[in-house]
């Protein structure tokens, strides 16, 4: 068992208070037990304090303070230790109810309350009912109560999680970098899922190439490898695995050209981007002209010539692999991601430009590449799970209301495996149908009182009791909410490197 921590003194509903025993510390974001009747464990969070004693009332207080001198210091320090001493002040603990367990170990939502003057203790390794739900198989760190950090591991269930979609939250330097290579480490340990990184600034490789099975379960993509990392693919593409989408994607276009880059496409279908590079404005002006009827402006022309031109030099897009019975860069990369492994695409050489157009081509080819499977075919491939950083470029309140691919994936890609893992400095930013969507949100700390406030009001669990905890979490301190946890919990992350010792 573990530590006594007080006795109930008063519930109503999910609200309860207790009396902190004496010489006994209990701190905000506190994780308690209530020992109930019938073997019954109330599990209980505090989250606030008072003090009360026999000197509360004005008429108490006033006492006290003629016992002062003028300068309100104590004339008497043995006459007032006397009248404070002994069990006339008590220390109340407030707390929320998160669940409960009865005597078989069976956990339940909050339905009934514990009787008076239970005895409360701390956490100990024989609750099992809740812990058990709370481990999970893709470890990130362990649970924190209070000030304590328990050597209880805390993750998600990713057959739950992933597909279910995912929200990183926190400002720089809070410790979403760390978080993600501990769930990518634990993603490779697992086999059973794969993950797909867009990595925006090149601070995964390091480090996660330091994994004992990266060879077997990590695959790099970089458009321009450097030869000291041999292990690093080329990423190439061919003409016609571009879209219109892709380049919509990427570049703020007019209504005229909208309209250009879709008539381009139908007609000149999978070769479209290739022609556009490869024959003069006029010449392409003509073309259309002749089989749509419509005339287009030659700067029309021109400004999408110009976007094709640095996508193509960018990411080395070609015909060289135009032949069928070869696997492209793209091909493999599903093949590797629906066999379970980490793929991680290096961005940090590209320009916003190339990477928004690369990111929404690669997240699409992964969509319908699941949707074009059978119920059969797609059993048999393993979830995916795609990081997105820097969301709000993709999925802020303009960008997710013009239906990209990445609204897509919120929207539709739960039914076909995939999930999409939002990482973001600044969640107020995000479309509301976003937040909504995310079924698991791992919250670090937050300045912004406005960014806390538009997760409270979108988090699946309710997190209002914990607002001074939130508010004060340091580096690689986090709440984890998730639809299939009873309740919002903390958690201290691994420090990659030493978590990276343990395996």
């Amino acid at each position: 068992m573990s530590e006594y921590k007080g006795r109930l003194t008063y519930a109503k509903g999910t609200y309860m208070e207790f009396v902190v025993a004496p010489n006994q510390d209990v701190d905000f974001g506190d994780i308690l037990v209530v020992e109930g009747k019938n073997d019954d464990r109330f599990y209980i969070r505090a989250y606030d304090f008072k003090i009360k004693s026999r000197w509360s009332g004005m008429n108490g207080v006033s006492y006290l303070m003629s016992k002062l001198d003028e300068n309100g210091q104590v004339a008497n320090q043995e006459e007032l230790d006397f009248y404070l001493g002994g069990n006339h002040t008590v220390k109340i603990g407030i707390a929320e109810q998160l669940c409960y367990s009865d005597a078989q170990g069976q956990l339940y939502n909050p339905k009934t309350c514990p009787d008076f003057f239970c005895e409360v203790r701390g956490l100990a390794t024989d609750d099992t009912a809740l812990l058990n739900e709370m481990k999970g198989d893709l470890e990130i760190g362990y649970l924190k109560s209070g000030r304590a950090v328990l050597k209880l591991p805390v993750g998600i269930f990713g057959s739950k999680a992933i597909t279910e979609h995912i929200g990183i939250f926190g400002t720089t330097g809070s410790g979403k970098s760390n978080l993600v290579k501990v769930l990518s480490s634990s993603i490779i340990d697992s086999e059973n899922y794969g993950l797909l990184i867009f990595d925006v600034h090149n601070e995964y490789y390091r480090d996660l190439s330091l994994h004992p099975r990266v060879n077997e379960r990590l695959v790099v993509y970089n458009t321009n490898p450097e030869a000291a990392r041999p292990n690093v693919r080329k990423l190439a593409l061919n003409y016609n695995e571009v879209e219109p989408e892709d380049i919509t994607a990427c570049a703020t276009f007019s209504e005229p050209q909208l309209d250009a880059i879709y008539k381009l496409s139908s007609v000149w279908q999978d070769r479209w981007m290739d022609y556009v590079l490869k024959y003069d404005a006029e010449d392409i002006i003509e073309e259309i002209a002749g089989c749509t009827g419509q005339k287009f402006q030659s700067r029309t022309i021109s400004k999408i010539k110009s976007i094709c031109w640095n996508l193509e030099q960018e990411l080395n897009i070609s015909e060289e692999a135009n032949n069928p019975a070869e696997i492209t860069a793209v091909s493999q990369m599903l093949k590797d991601l629906e066999q379970g492994k980490v793929v991680l695409i290096e961005l940090k050489n590209i320009s916003p430009v190339g990477e928004q157009a690369l990111s929404t081509l690669l997240s699409k080819k992964m969509l319908l590449h699941y949707a074009n499977k059978s119920e059969t075919e797609r059993s048999f491939a393993k979830p995916v799970l795609i990081v997105l950083e820097e969301a709000h470029r993709f999925l802020g309140k303009k960008e997710q209301s013009t239906q990209n691919v990445f609204a897509r994936l919120v929207s539709e890609a739960r039914k076909f495996n995939i999930g999409l893992c939002v990482v973001d400095q600044q969640p107020r930013l995000l479309a509301d149908k976003v937040l909504s969507q995310l079924n698991t949100l791992f919250i670090l700390g937050l300045a912004s009182k406005s960014d806390r406030g538009k997760l409270e009001a979108m988090c699946r669990k309710d997190i209002l009791q914990q607002r001074n905890e939130i508010k004060n979490l340091d580096c690689g301190e986090l709440i984890v909410a998730t639809n299939y946890m009873r309740f919002a919990a903390p958690v201290k992350v691994h420090k990659f490197d030493e978590y990276l010792a343990r395996i």
